[in-house]
């Protein structure tokens, strides 16, 4: 029995080996040791638990010293997956989900911390070739230290279903009552620049379906999803300290952007938080999509839970497919946008 919210993605493992078998299996080794283990043990969710967490450590060491791809983790996790359903072991899967994708839950720690997270790749039904380089950006970035700023990244699901059960939220509250977190990116794949996202709003109607291939705009549209919170927020990244100390080759690849859509006055560029109090959203400066969602979510629960840490989300340029060279380069100007942050918010 495979779980709903994963069937359809299920459904095109099988192509997608066709298409592009090194990708897909490049992690199979820990699905066919689960499988192997599964046979002979009584506690299967610890396996699970083993295979998930050991899916997620392989790609961020791959990632480093191999090819600069985040579609095998994502192509990996879905070999788990069907490995449960294999086994009829499904009440597992939400281990897989939260294990190979860093969701937690994380340790205290006495370090500060950056929590940086991406997505997976999704326009899976136009190309199976897709990449997301934010999932590529996150695992190469996990673990790592800038000044005496240590990074803890995690990815997310490309589906409203997660969303809606308050995934962001339920990962992202531990880590900002913690003292340690200093800093908070969320992070998409979005246009042809980086996209500093000033005014995420609450709203959904993006034609994109997700990766079940729900489409809400096959429902409602505009549709509010289910959150308390007005409709904009703005984000509290340090942006004009942030310019002032990066290298010309990285400014002029960034913006600070403004640009929303209301019902009442169509798309604008917002001069500031105040300028669009009453306005009722149908997107943000950052779209309508997930990536401005997860924005959204991350600083409505900040707003709620009353912490001050610096928070913002930043689109970084759109690959077609997938393309190493550039993964690698756009990486190396996200890496200076870290380091540069690092920088500057304040440790404690």
């Amino acid at each position: 029995m495979v779980d709903p919210n994963l069937s359809v993605e299920l459904s095109r493992l099988e192509s997608a080996r066709a298409e592009i078998p090194h990708v897909v299996d490049r992690y199979v080794d820990v699905a066919t040791r689960l499988t192997q283990d599964l046979r002979h043990s009584a506690n299967p969710h610890q396996l699970v638990a083993e295979a998930a967490t050991s899916l997620w450590e392989e790609a961020c060491v791959d990632i480093r010293s191999k090819t600069f791809d985040d579609r095998s983790l994502y192509w990996g996790r879905l070999l788990l997956h069907k490995t449960l359903a294999d086994h009829d072991l499904d009440e597992f899967s939400p281990t897989i989900e939260r294990l190979s994708r860093n969701l937690g839950p994380h340790p205290s720690s006495s370090q500060p911390q950056a929590i940086i997270t991406g997505f997976d790749p999704f326009g899976l039904d136009m190309n199976l070739q897709q990449c997301n380089p934010s999932g590529a950006f996150a695992l190469a970035l996990n673990g790592q230290k800038f000044s005496n700023l240590h990074v803890k990244t995690m990815i997310f699901p490309v589906r409203y279903a997660d969303f809606d059960d308050f995934c962001v939220e339920n990962t992202l509250e531990p880590v900002f009552k913690l003292d340690s977190t200093v800093l908070v990116l969320t992070v998409s794949m979005g246009r042809e620049r980086f996209d500093l996202e000033r005014f995420p709003a609450k709203c959904r109607g993006a034609k994109r379906p997700d990766n079940q291939d729900v489409n809400v705009t096959q429902t409602t549209d505009p549709f509010d999803p289910p959150l308390d919170g007005p409709s904009f927020l703005e984000f509290s990244l340090p942006v004009d300290e942030m310019f002032s100390k990066m290298s010309s080759d990285t400014r002029s690849r960034i913006s600070d952007n403004r640009l929303v859509t209301t019902v009442e006055d169509g798309a604008i560029e917002a001069s500031s938080l105040d300028a669009l109090e009453g306005k009722h959203a149908l997107s943000g400066s950052g779209g309508n999509f997930l990536s401005n969602e997860v924005s959204y979510r991350a600083l409505n629960l900040q707003s709620k839970l009353g912490t001050k840490i610096p928070m913002g989300h930043v689109h970084v340029p759109r690959i077609a497919g997938y393309n190493e060279n550039q993964v690698r380069q756009d990486f190396a100007a996200f890496e200076e946008i870290v380091s540069v942050l690092a920088s500057i918010v304040p440790l404690s």
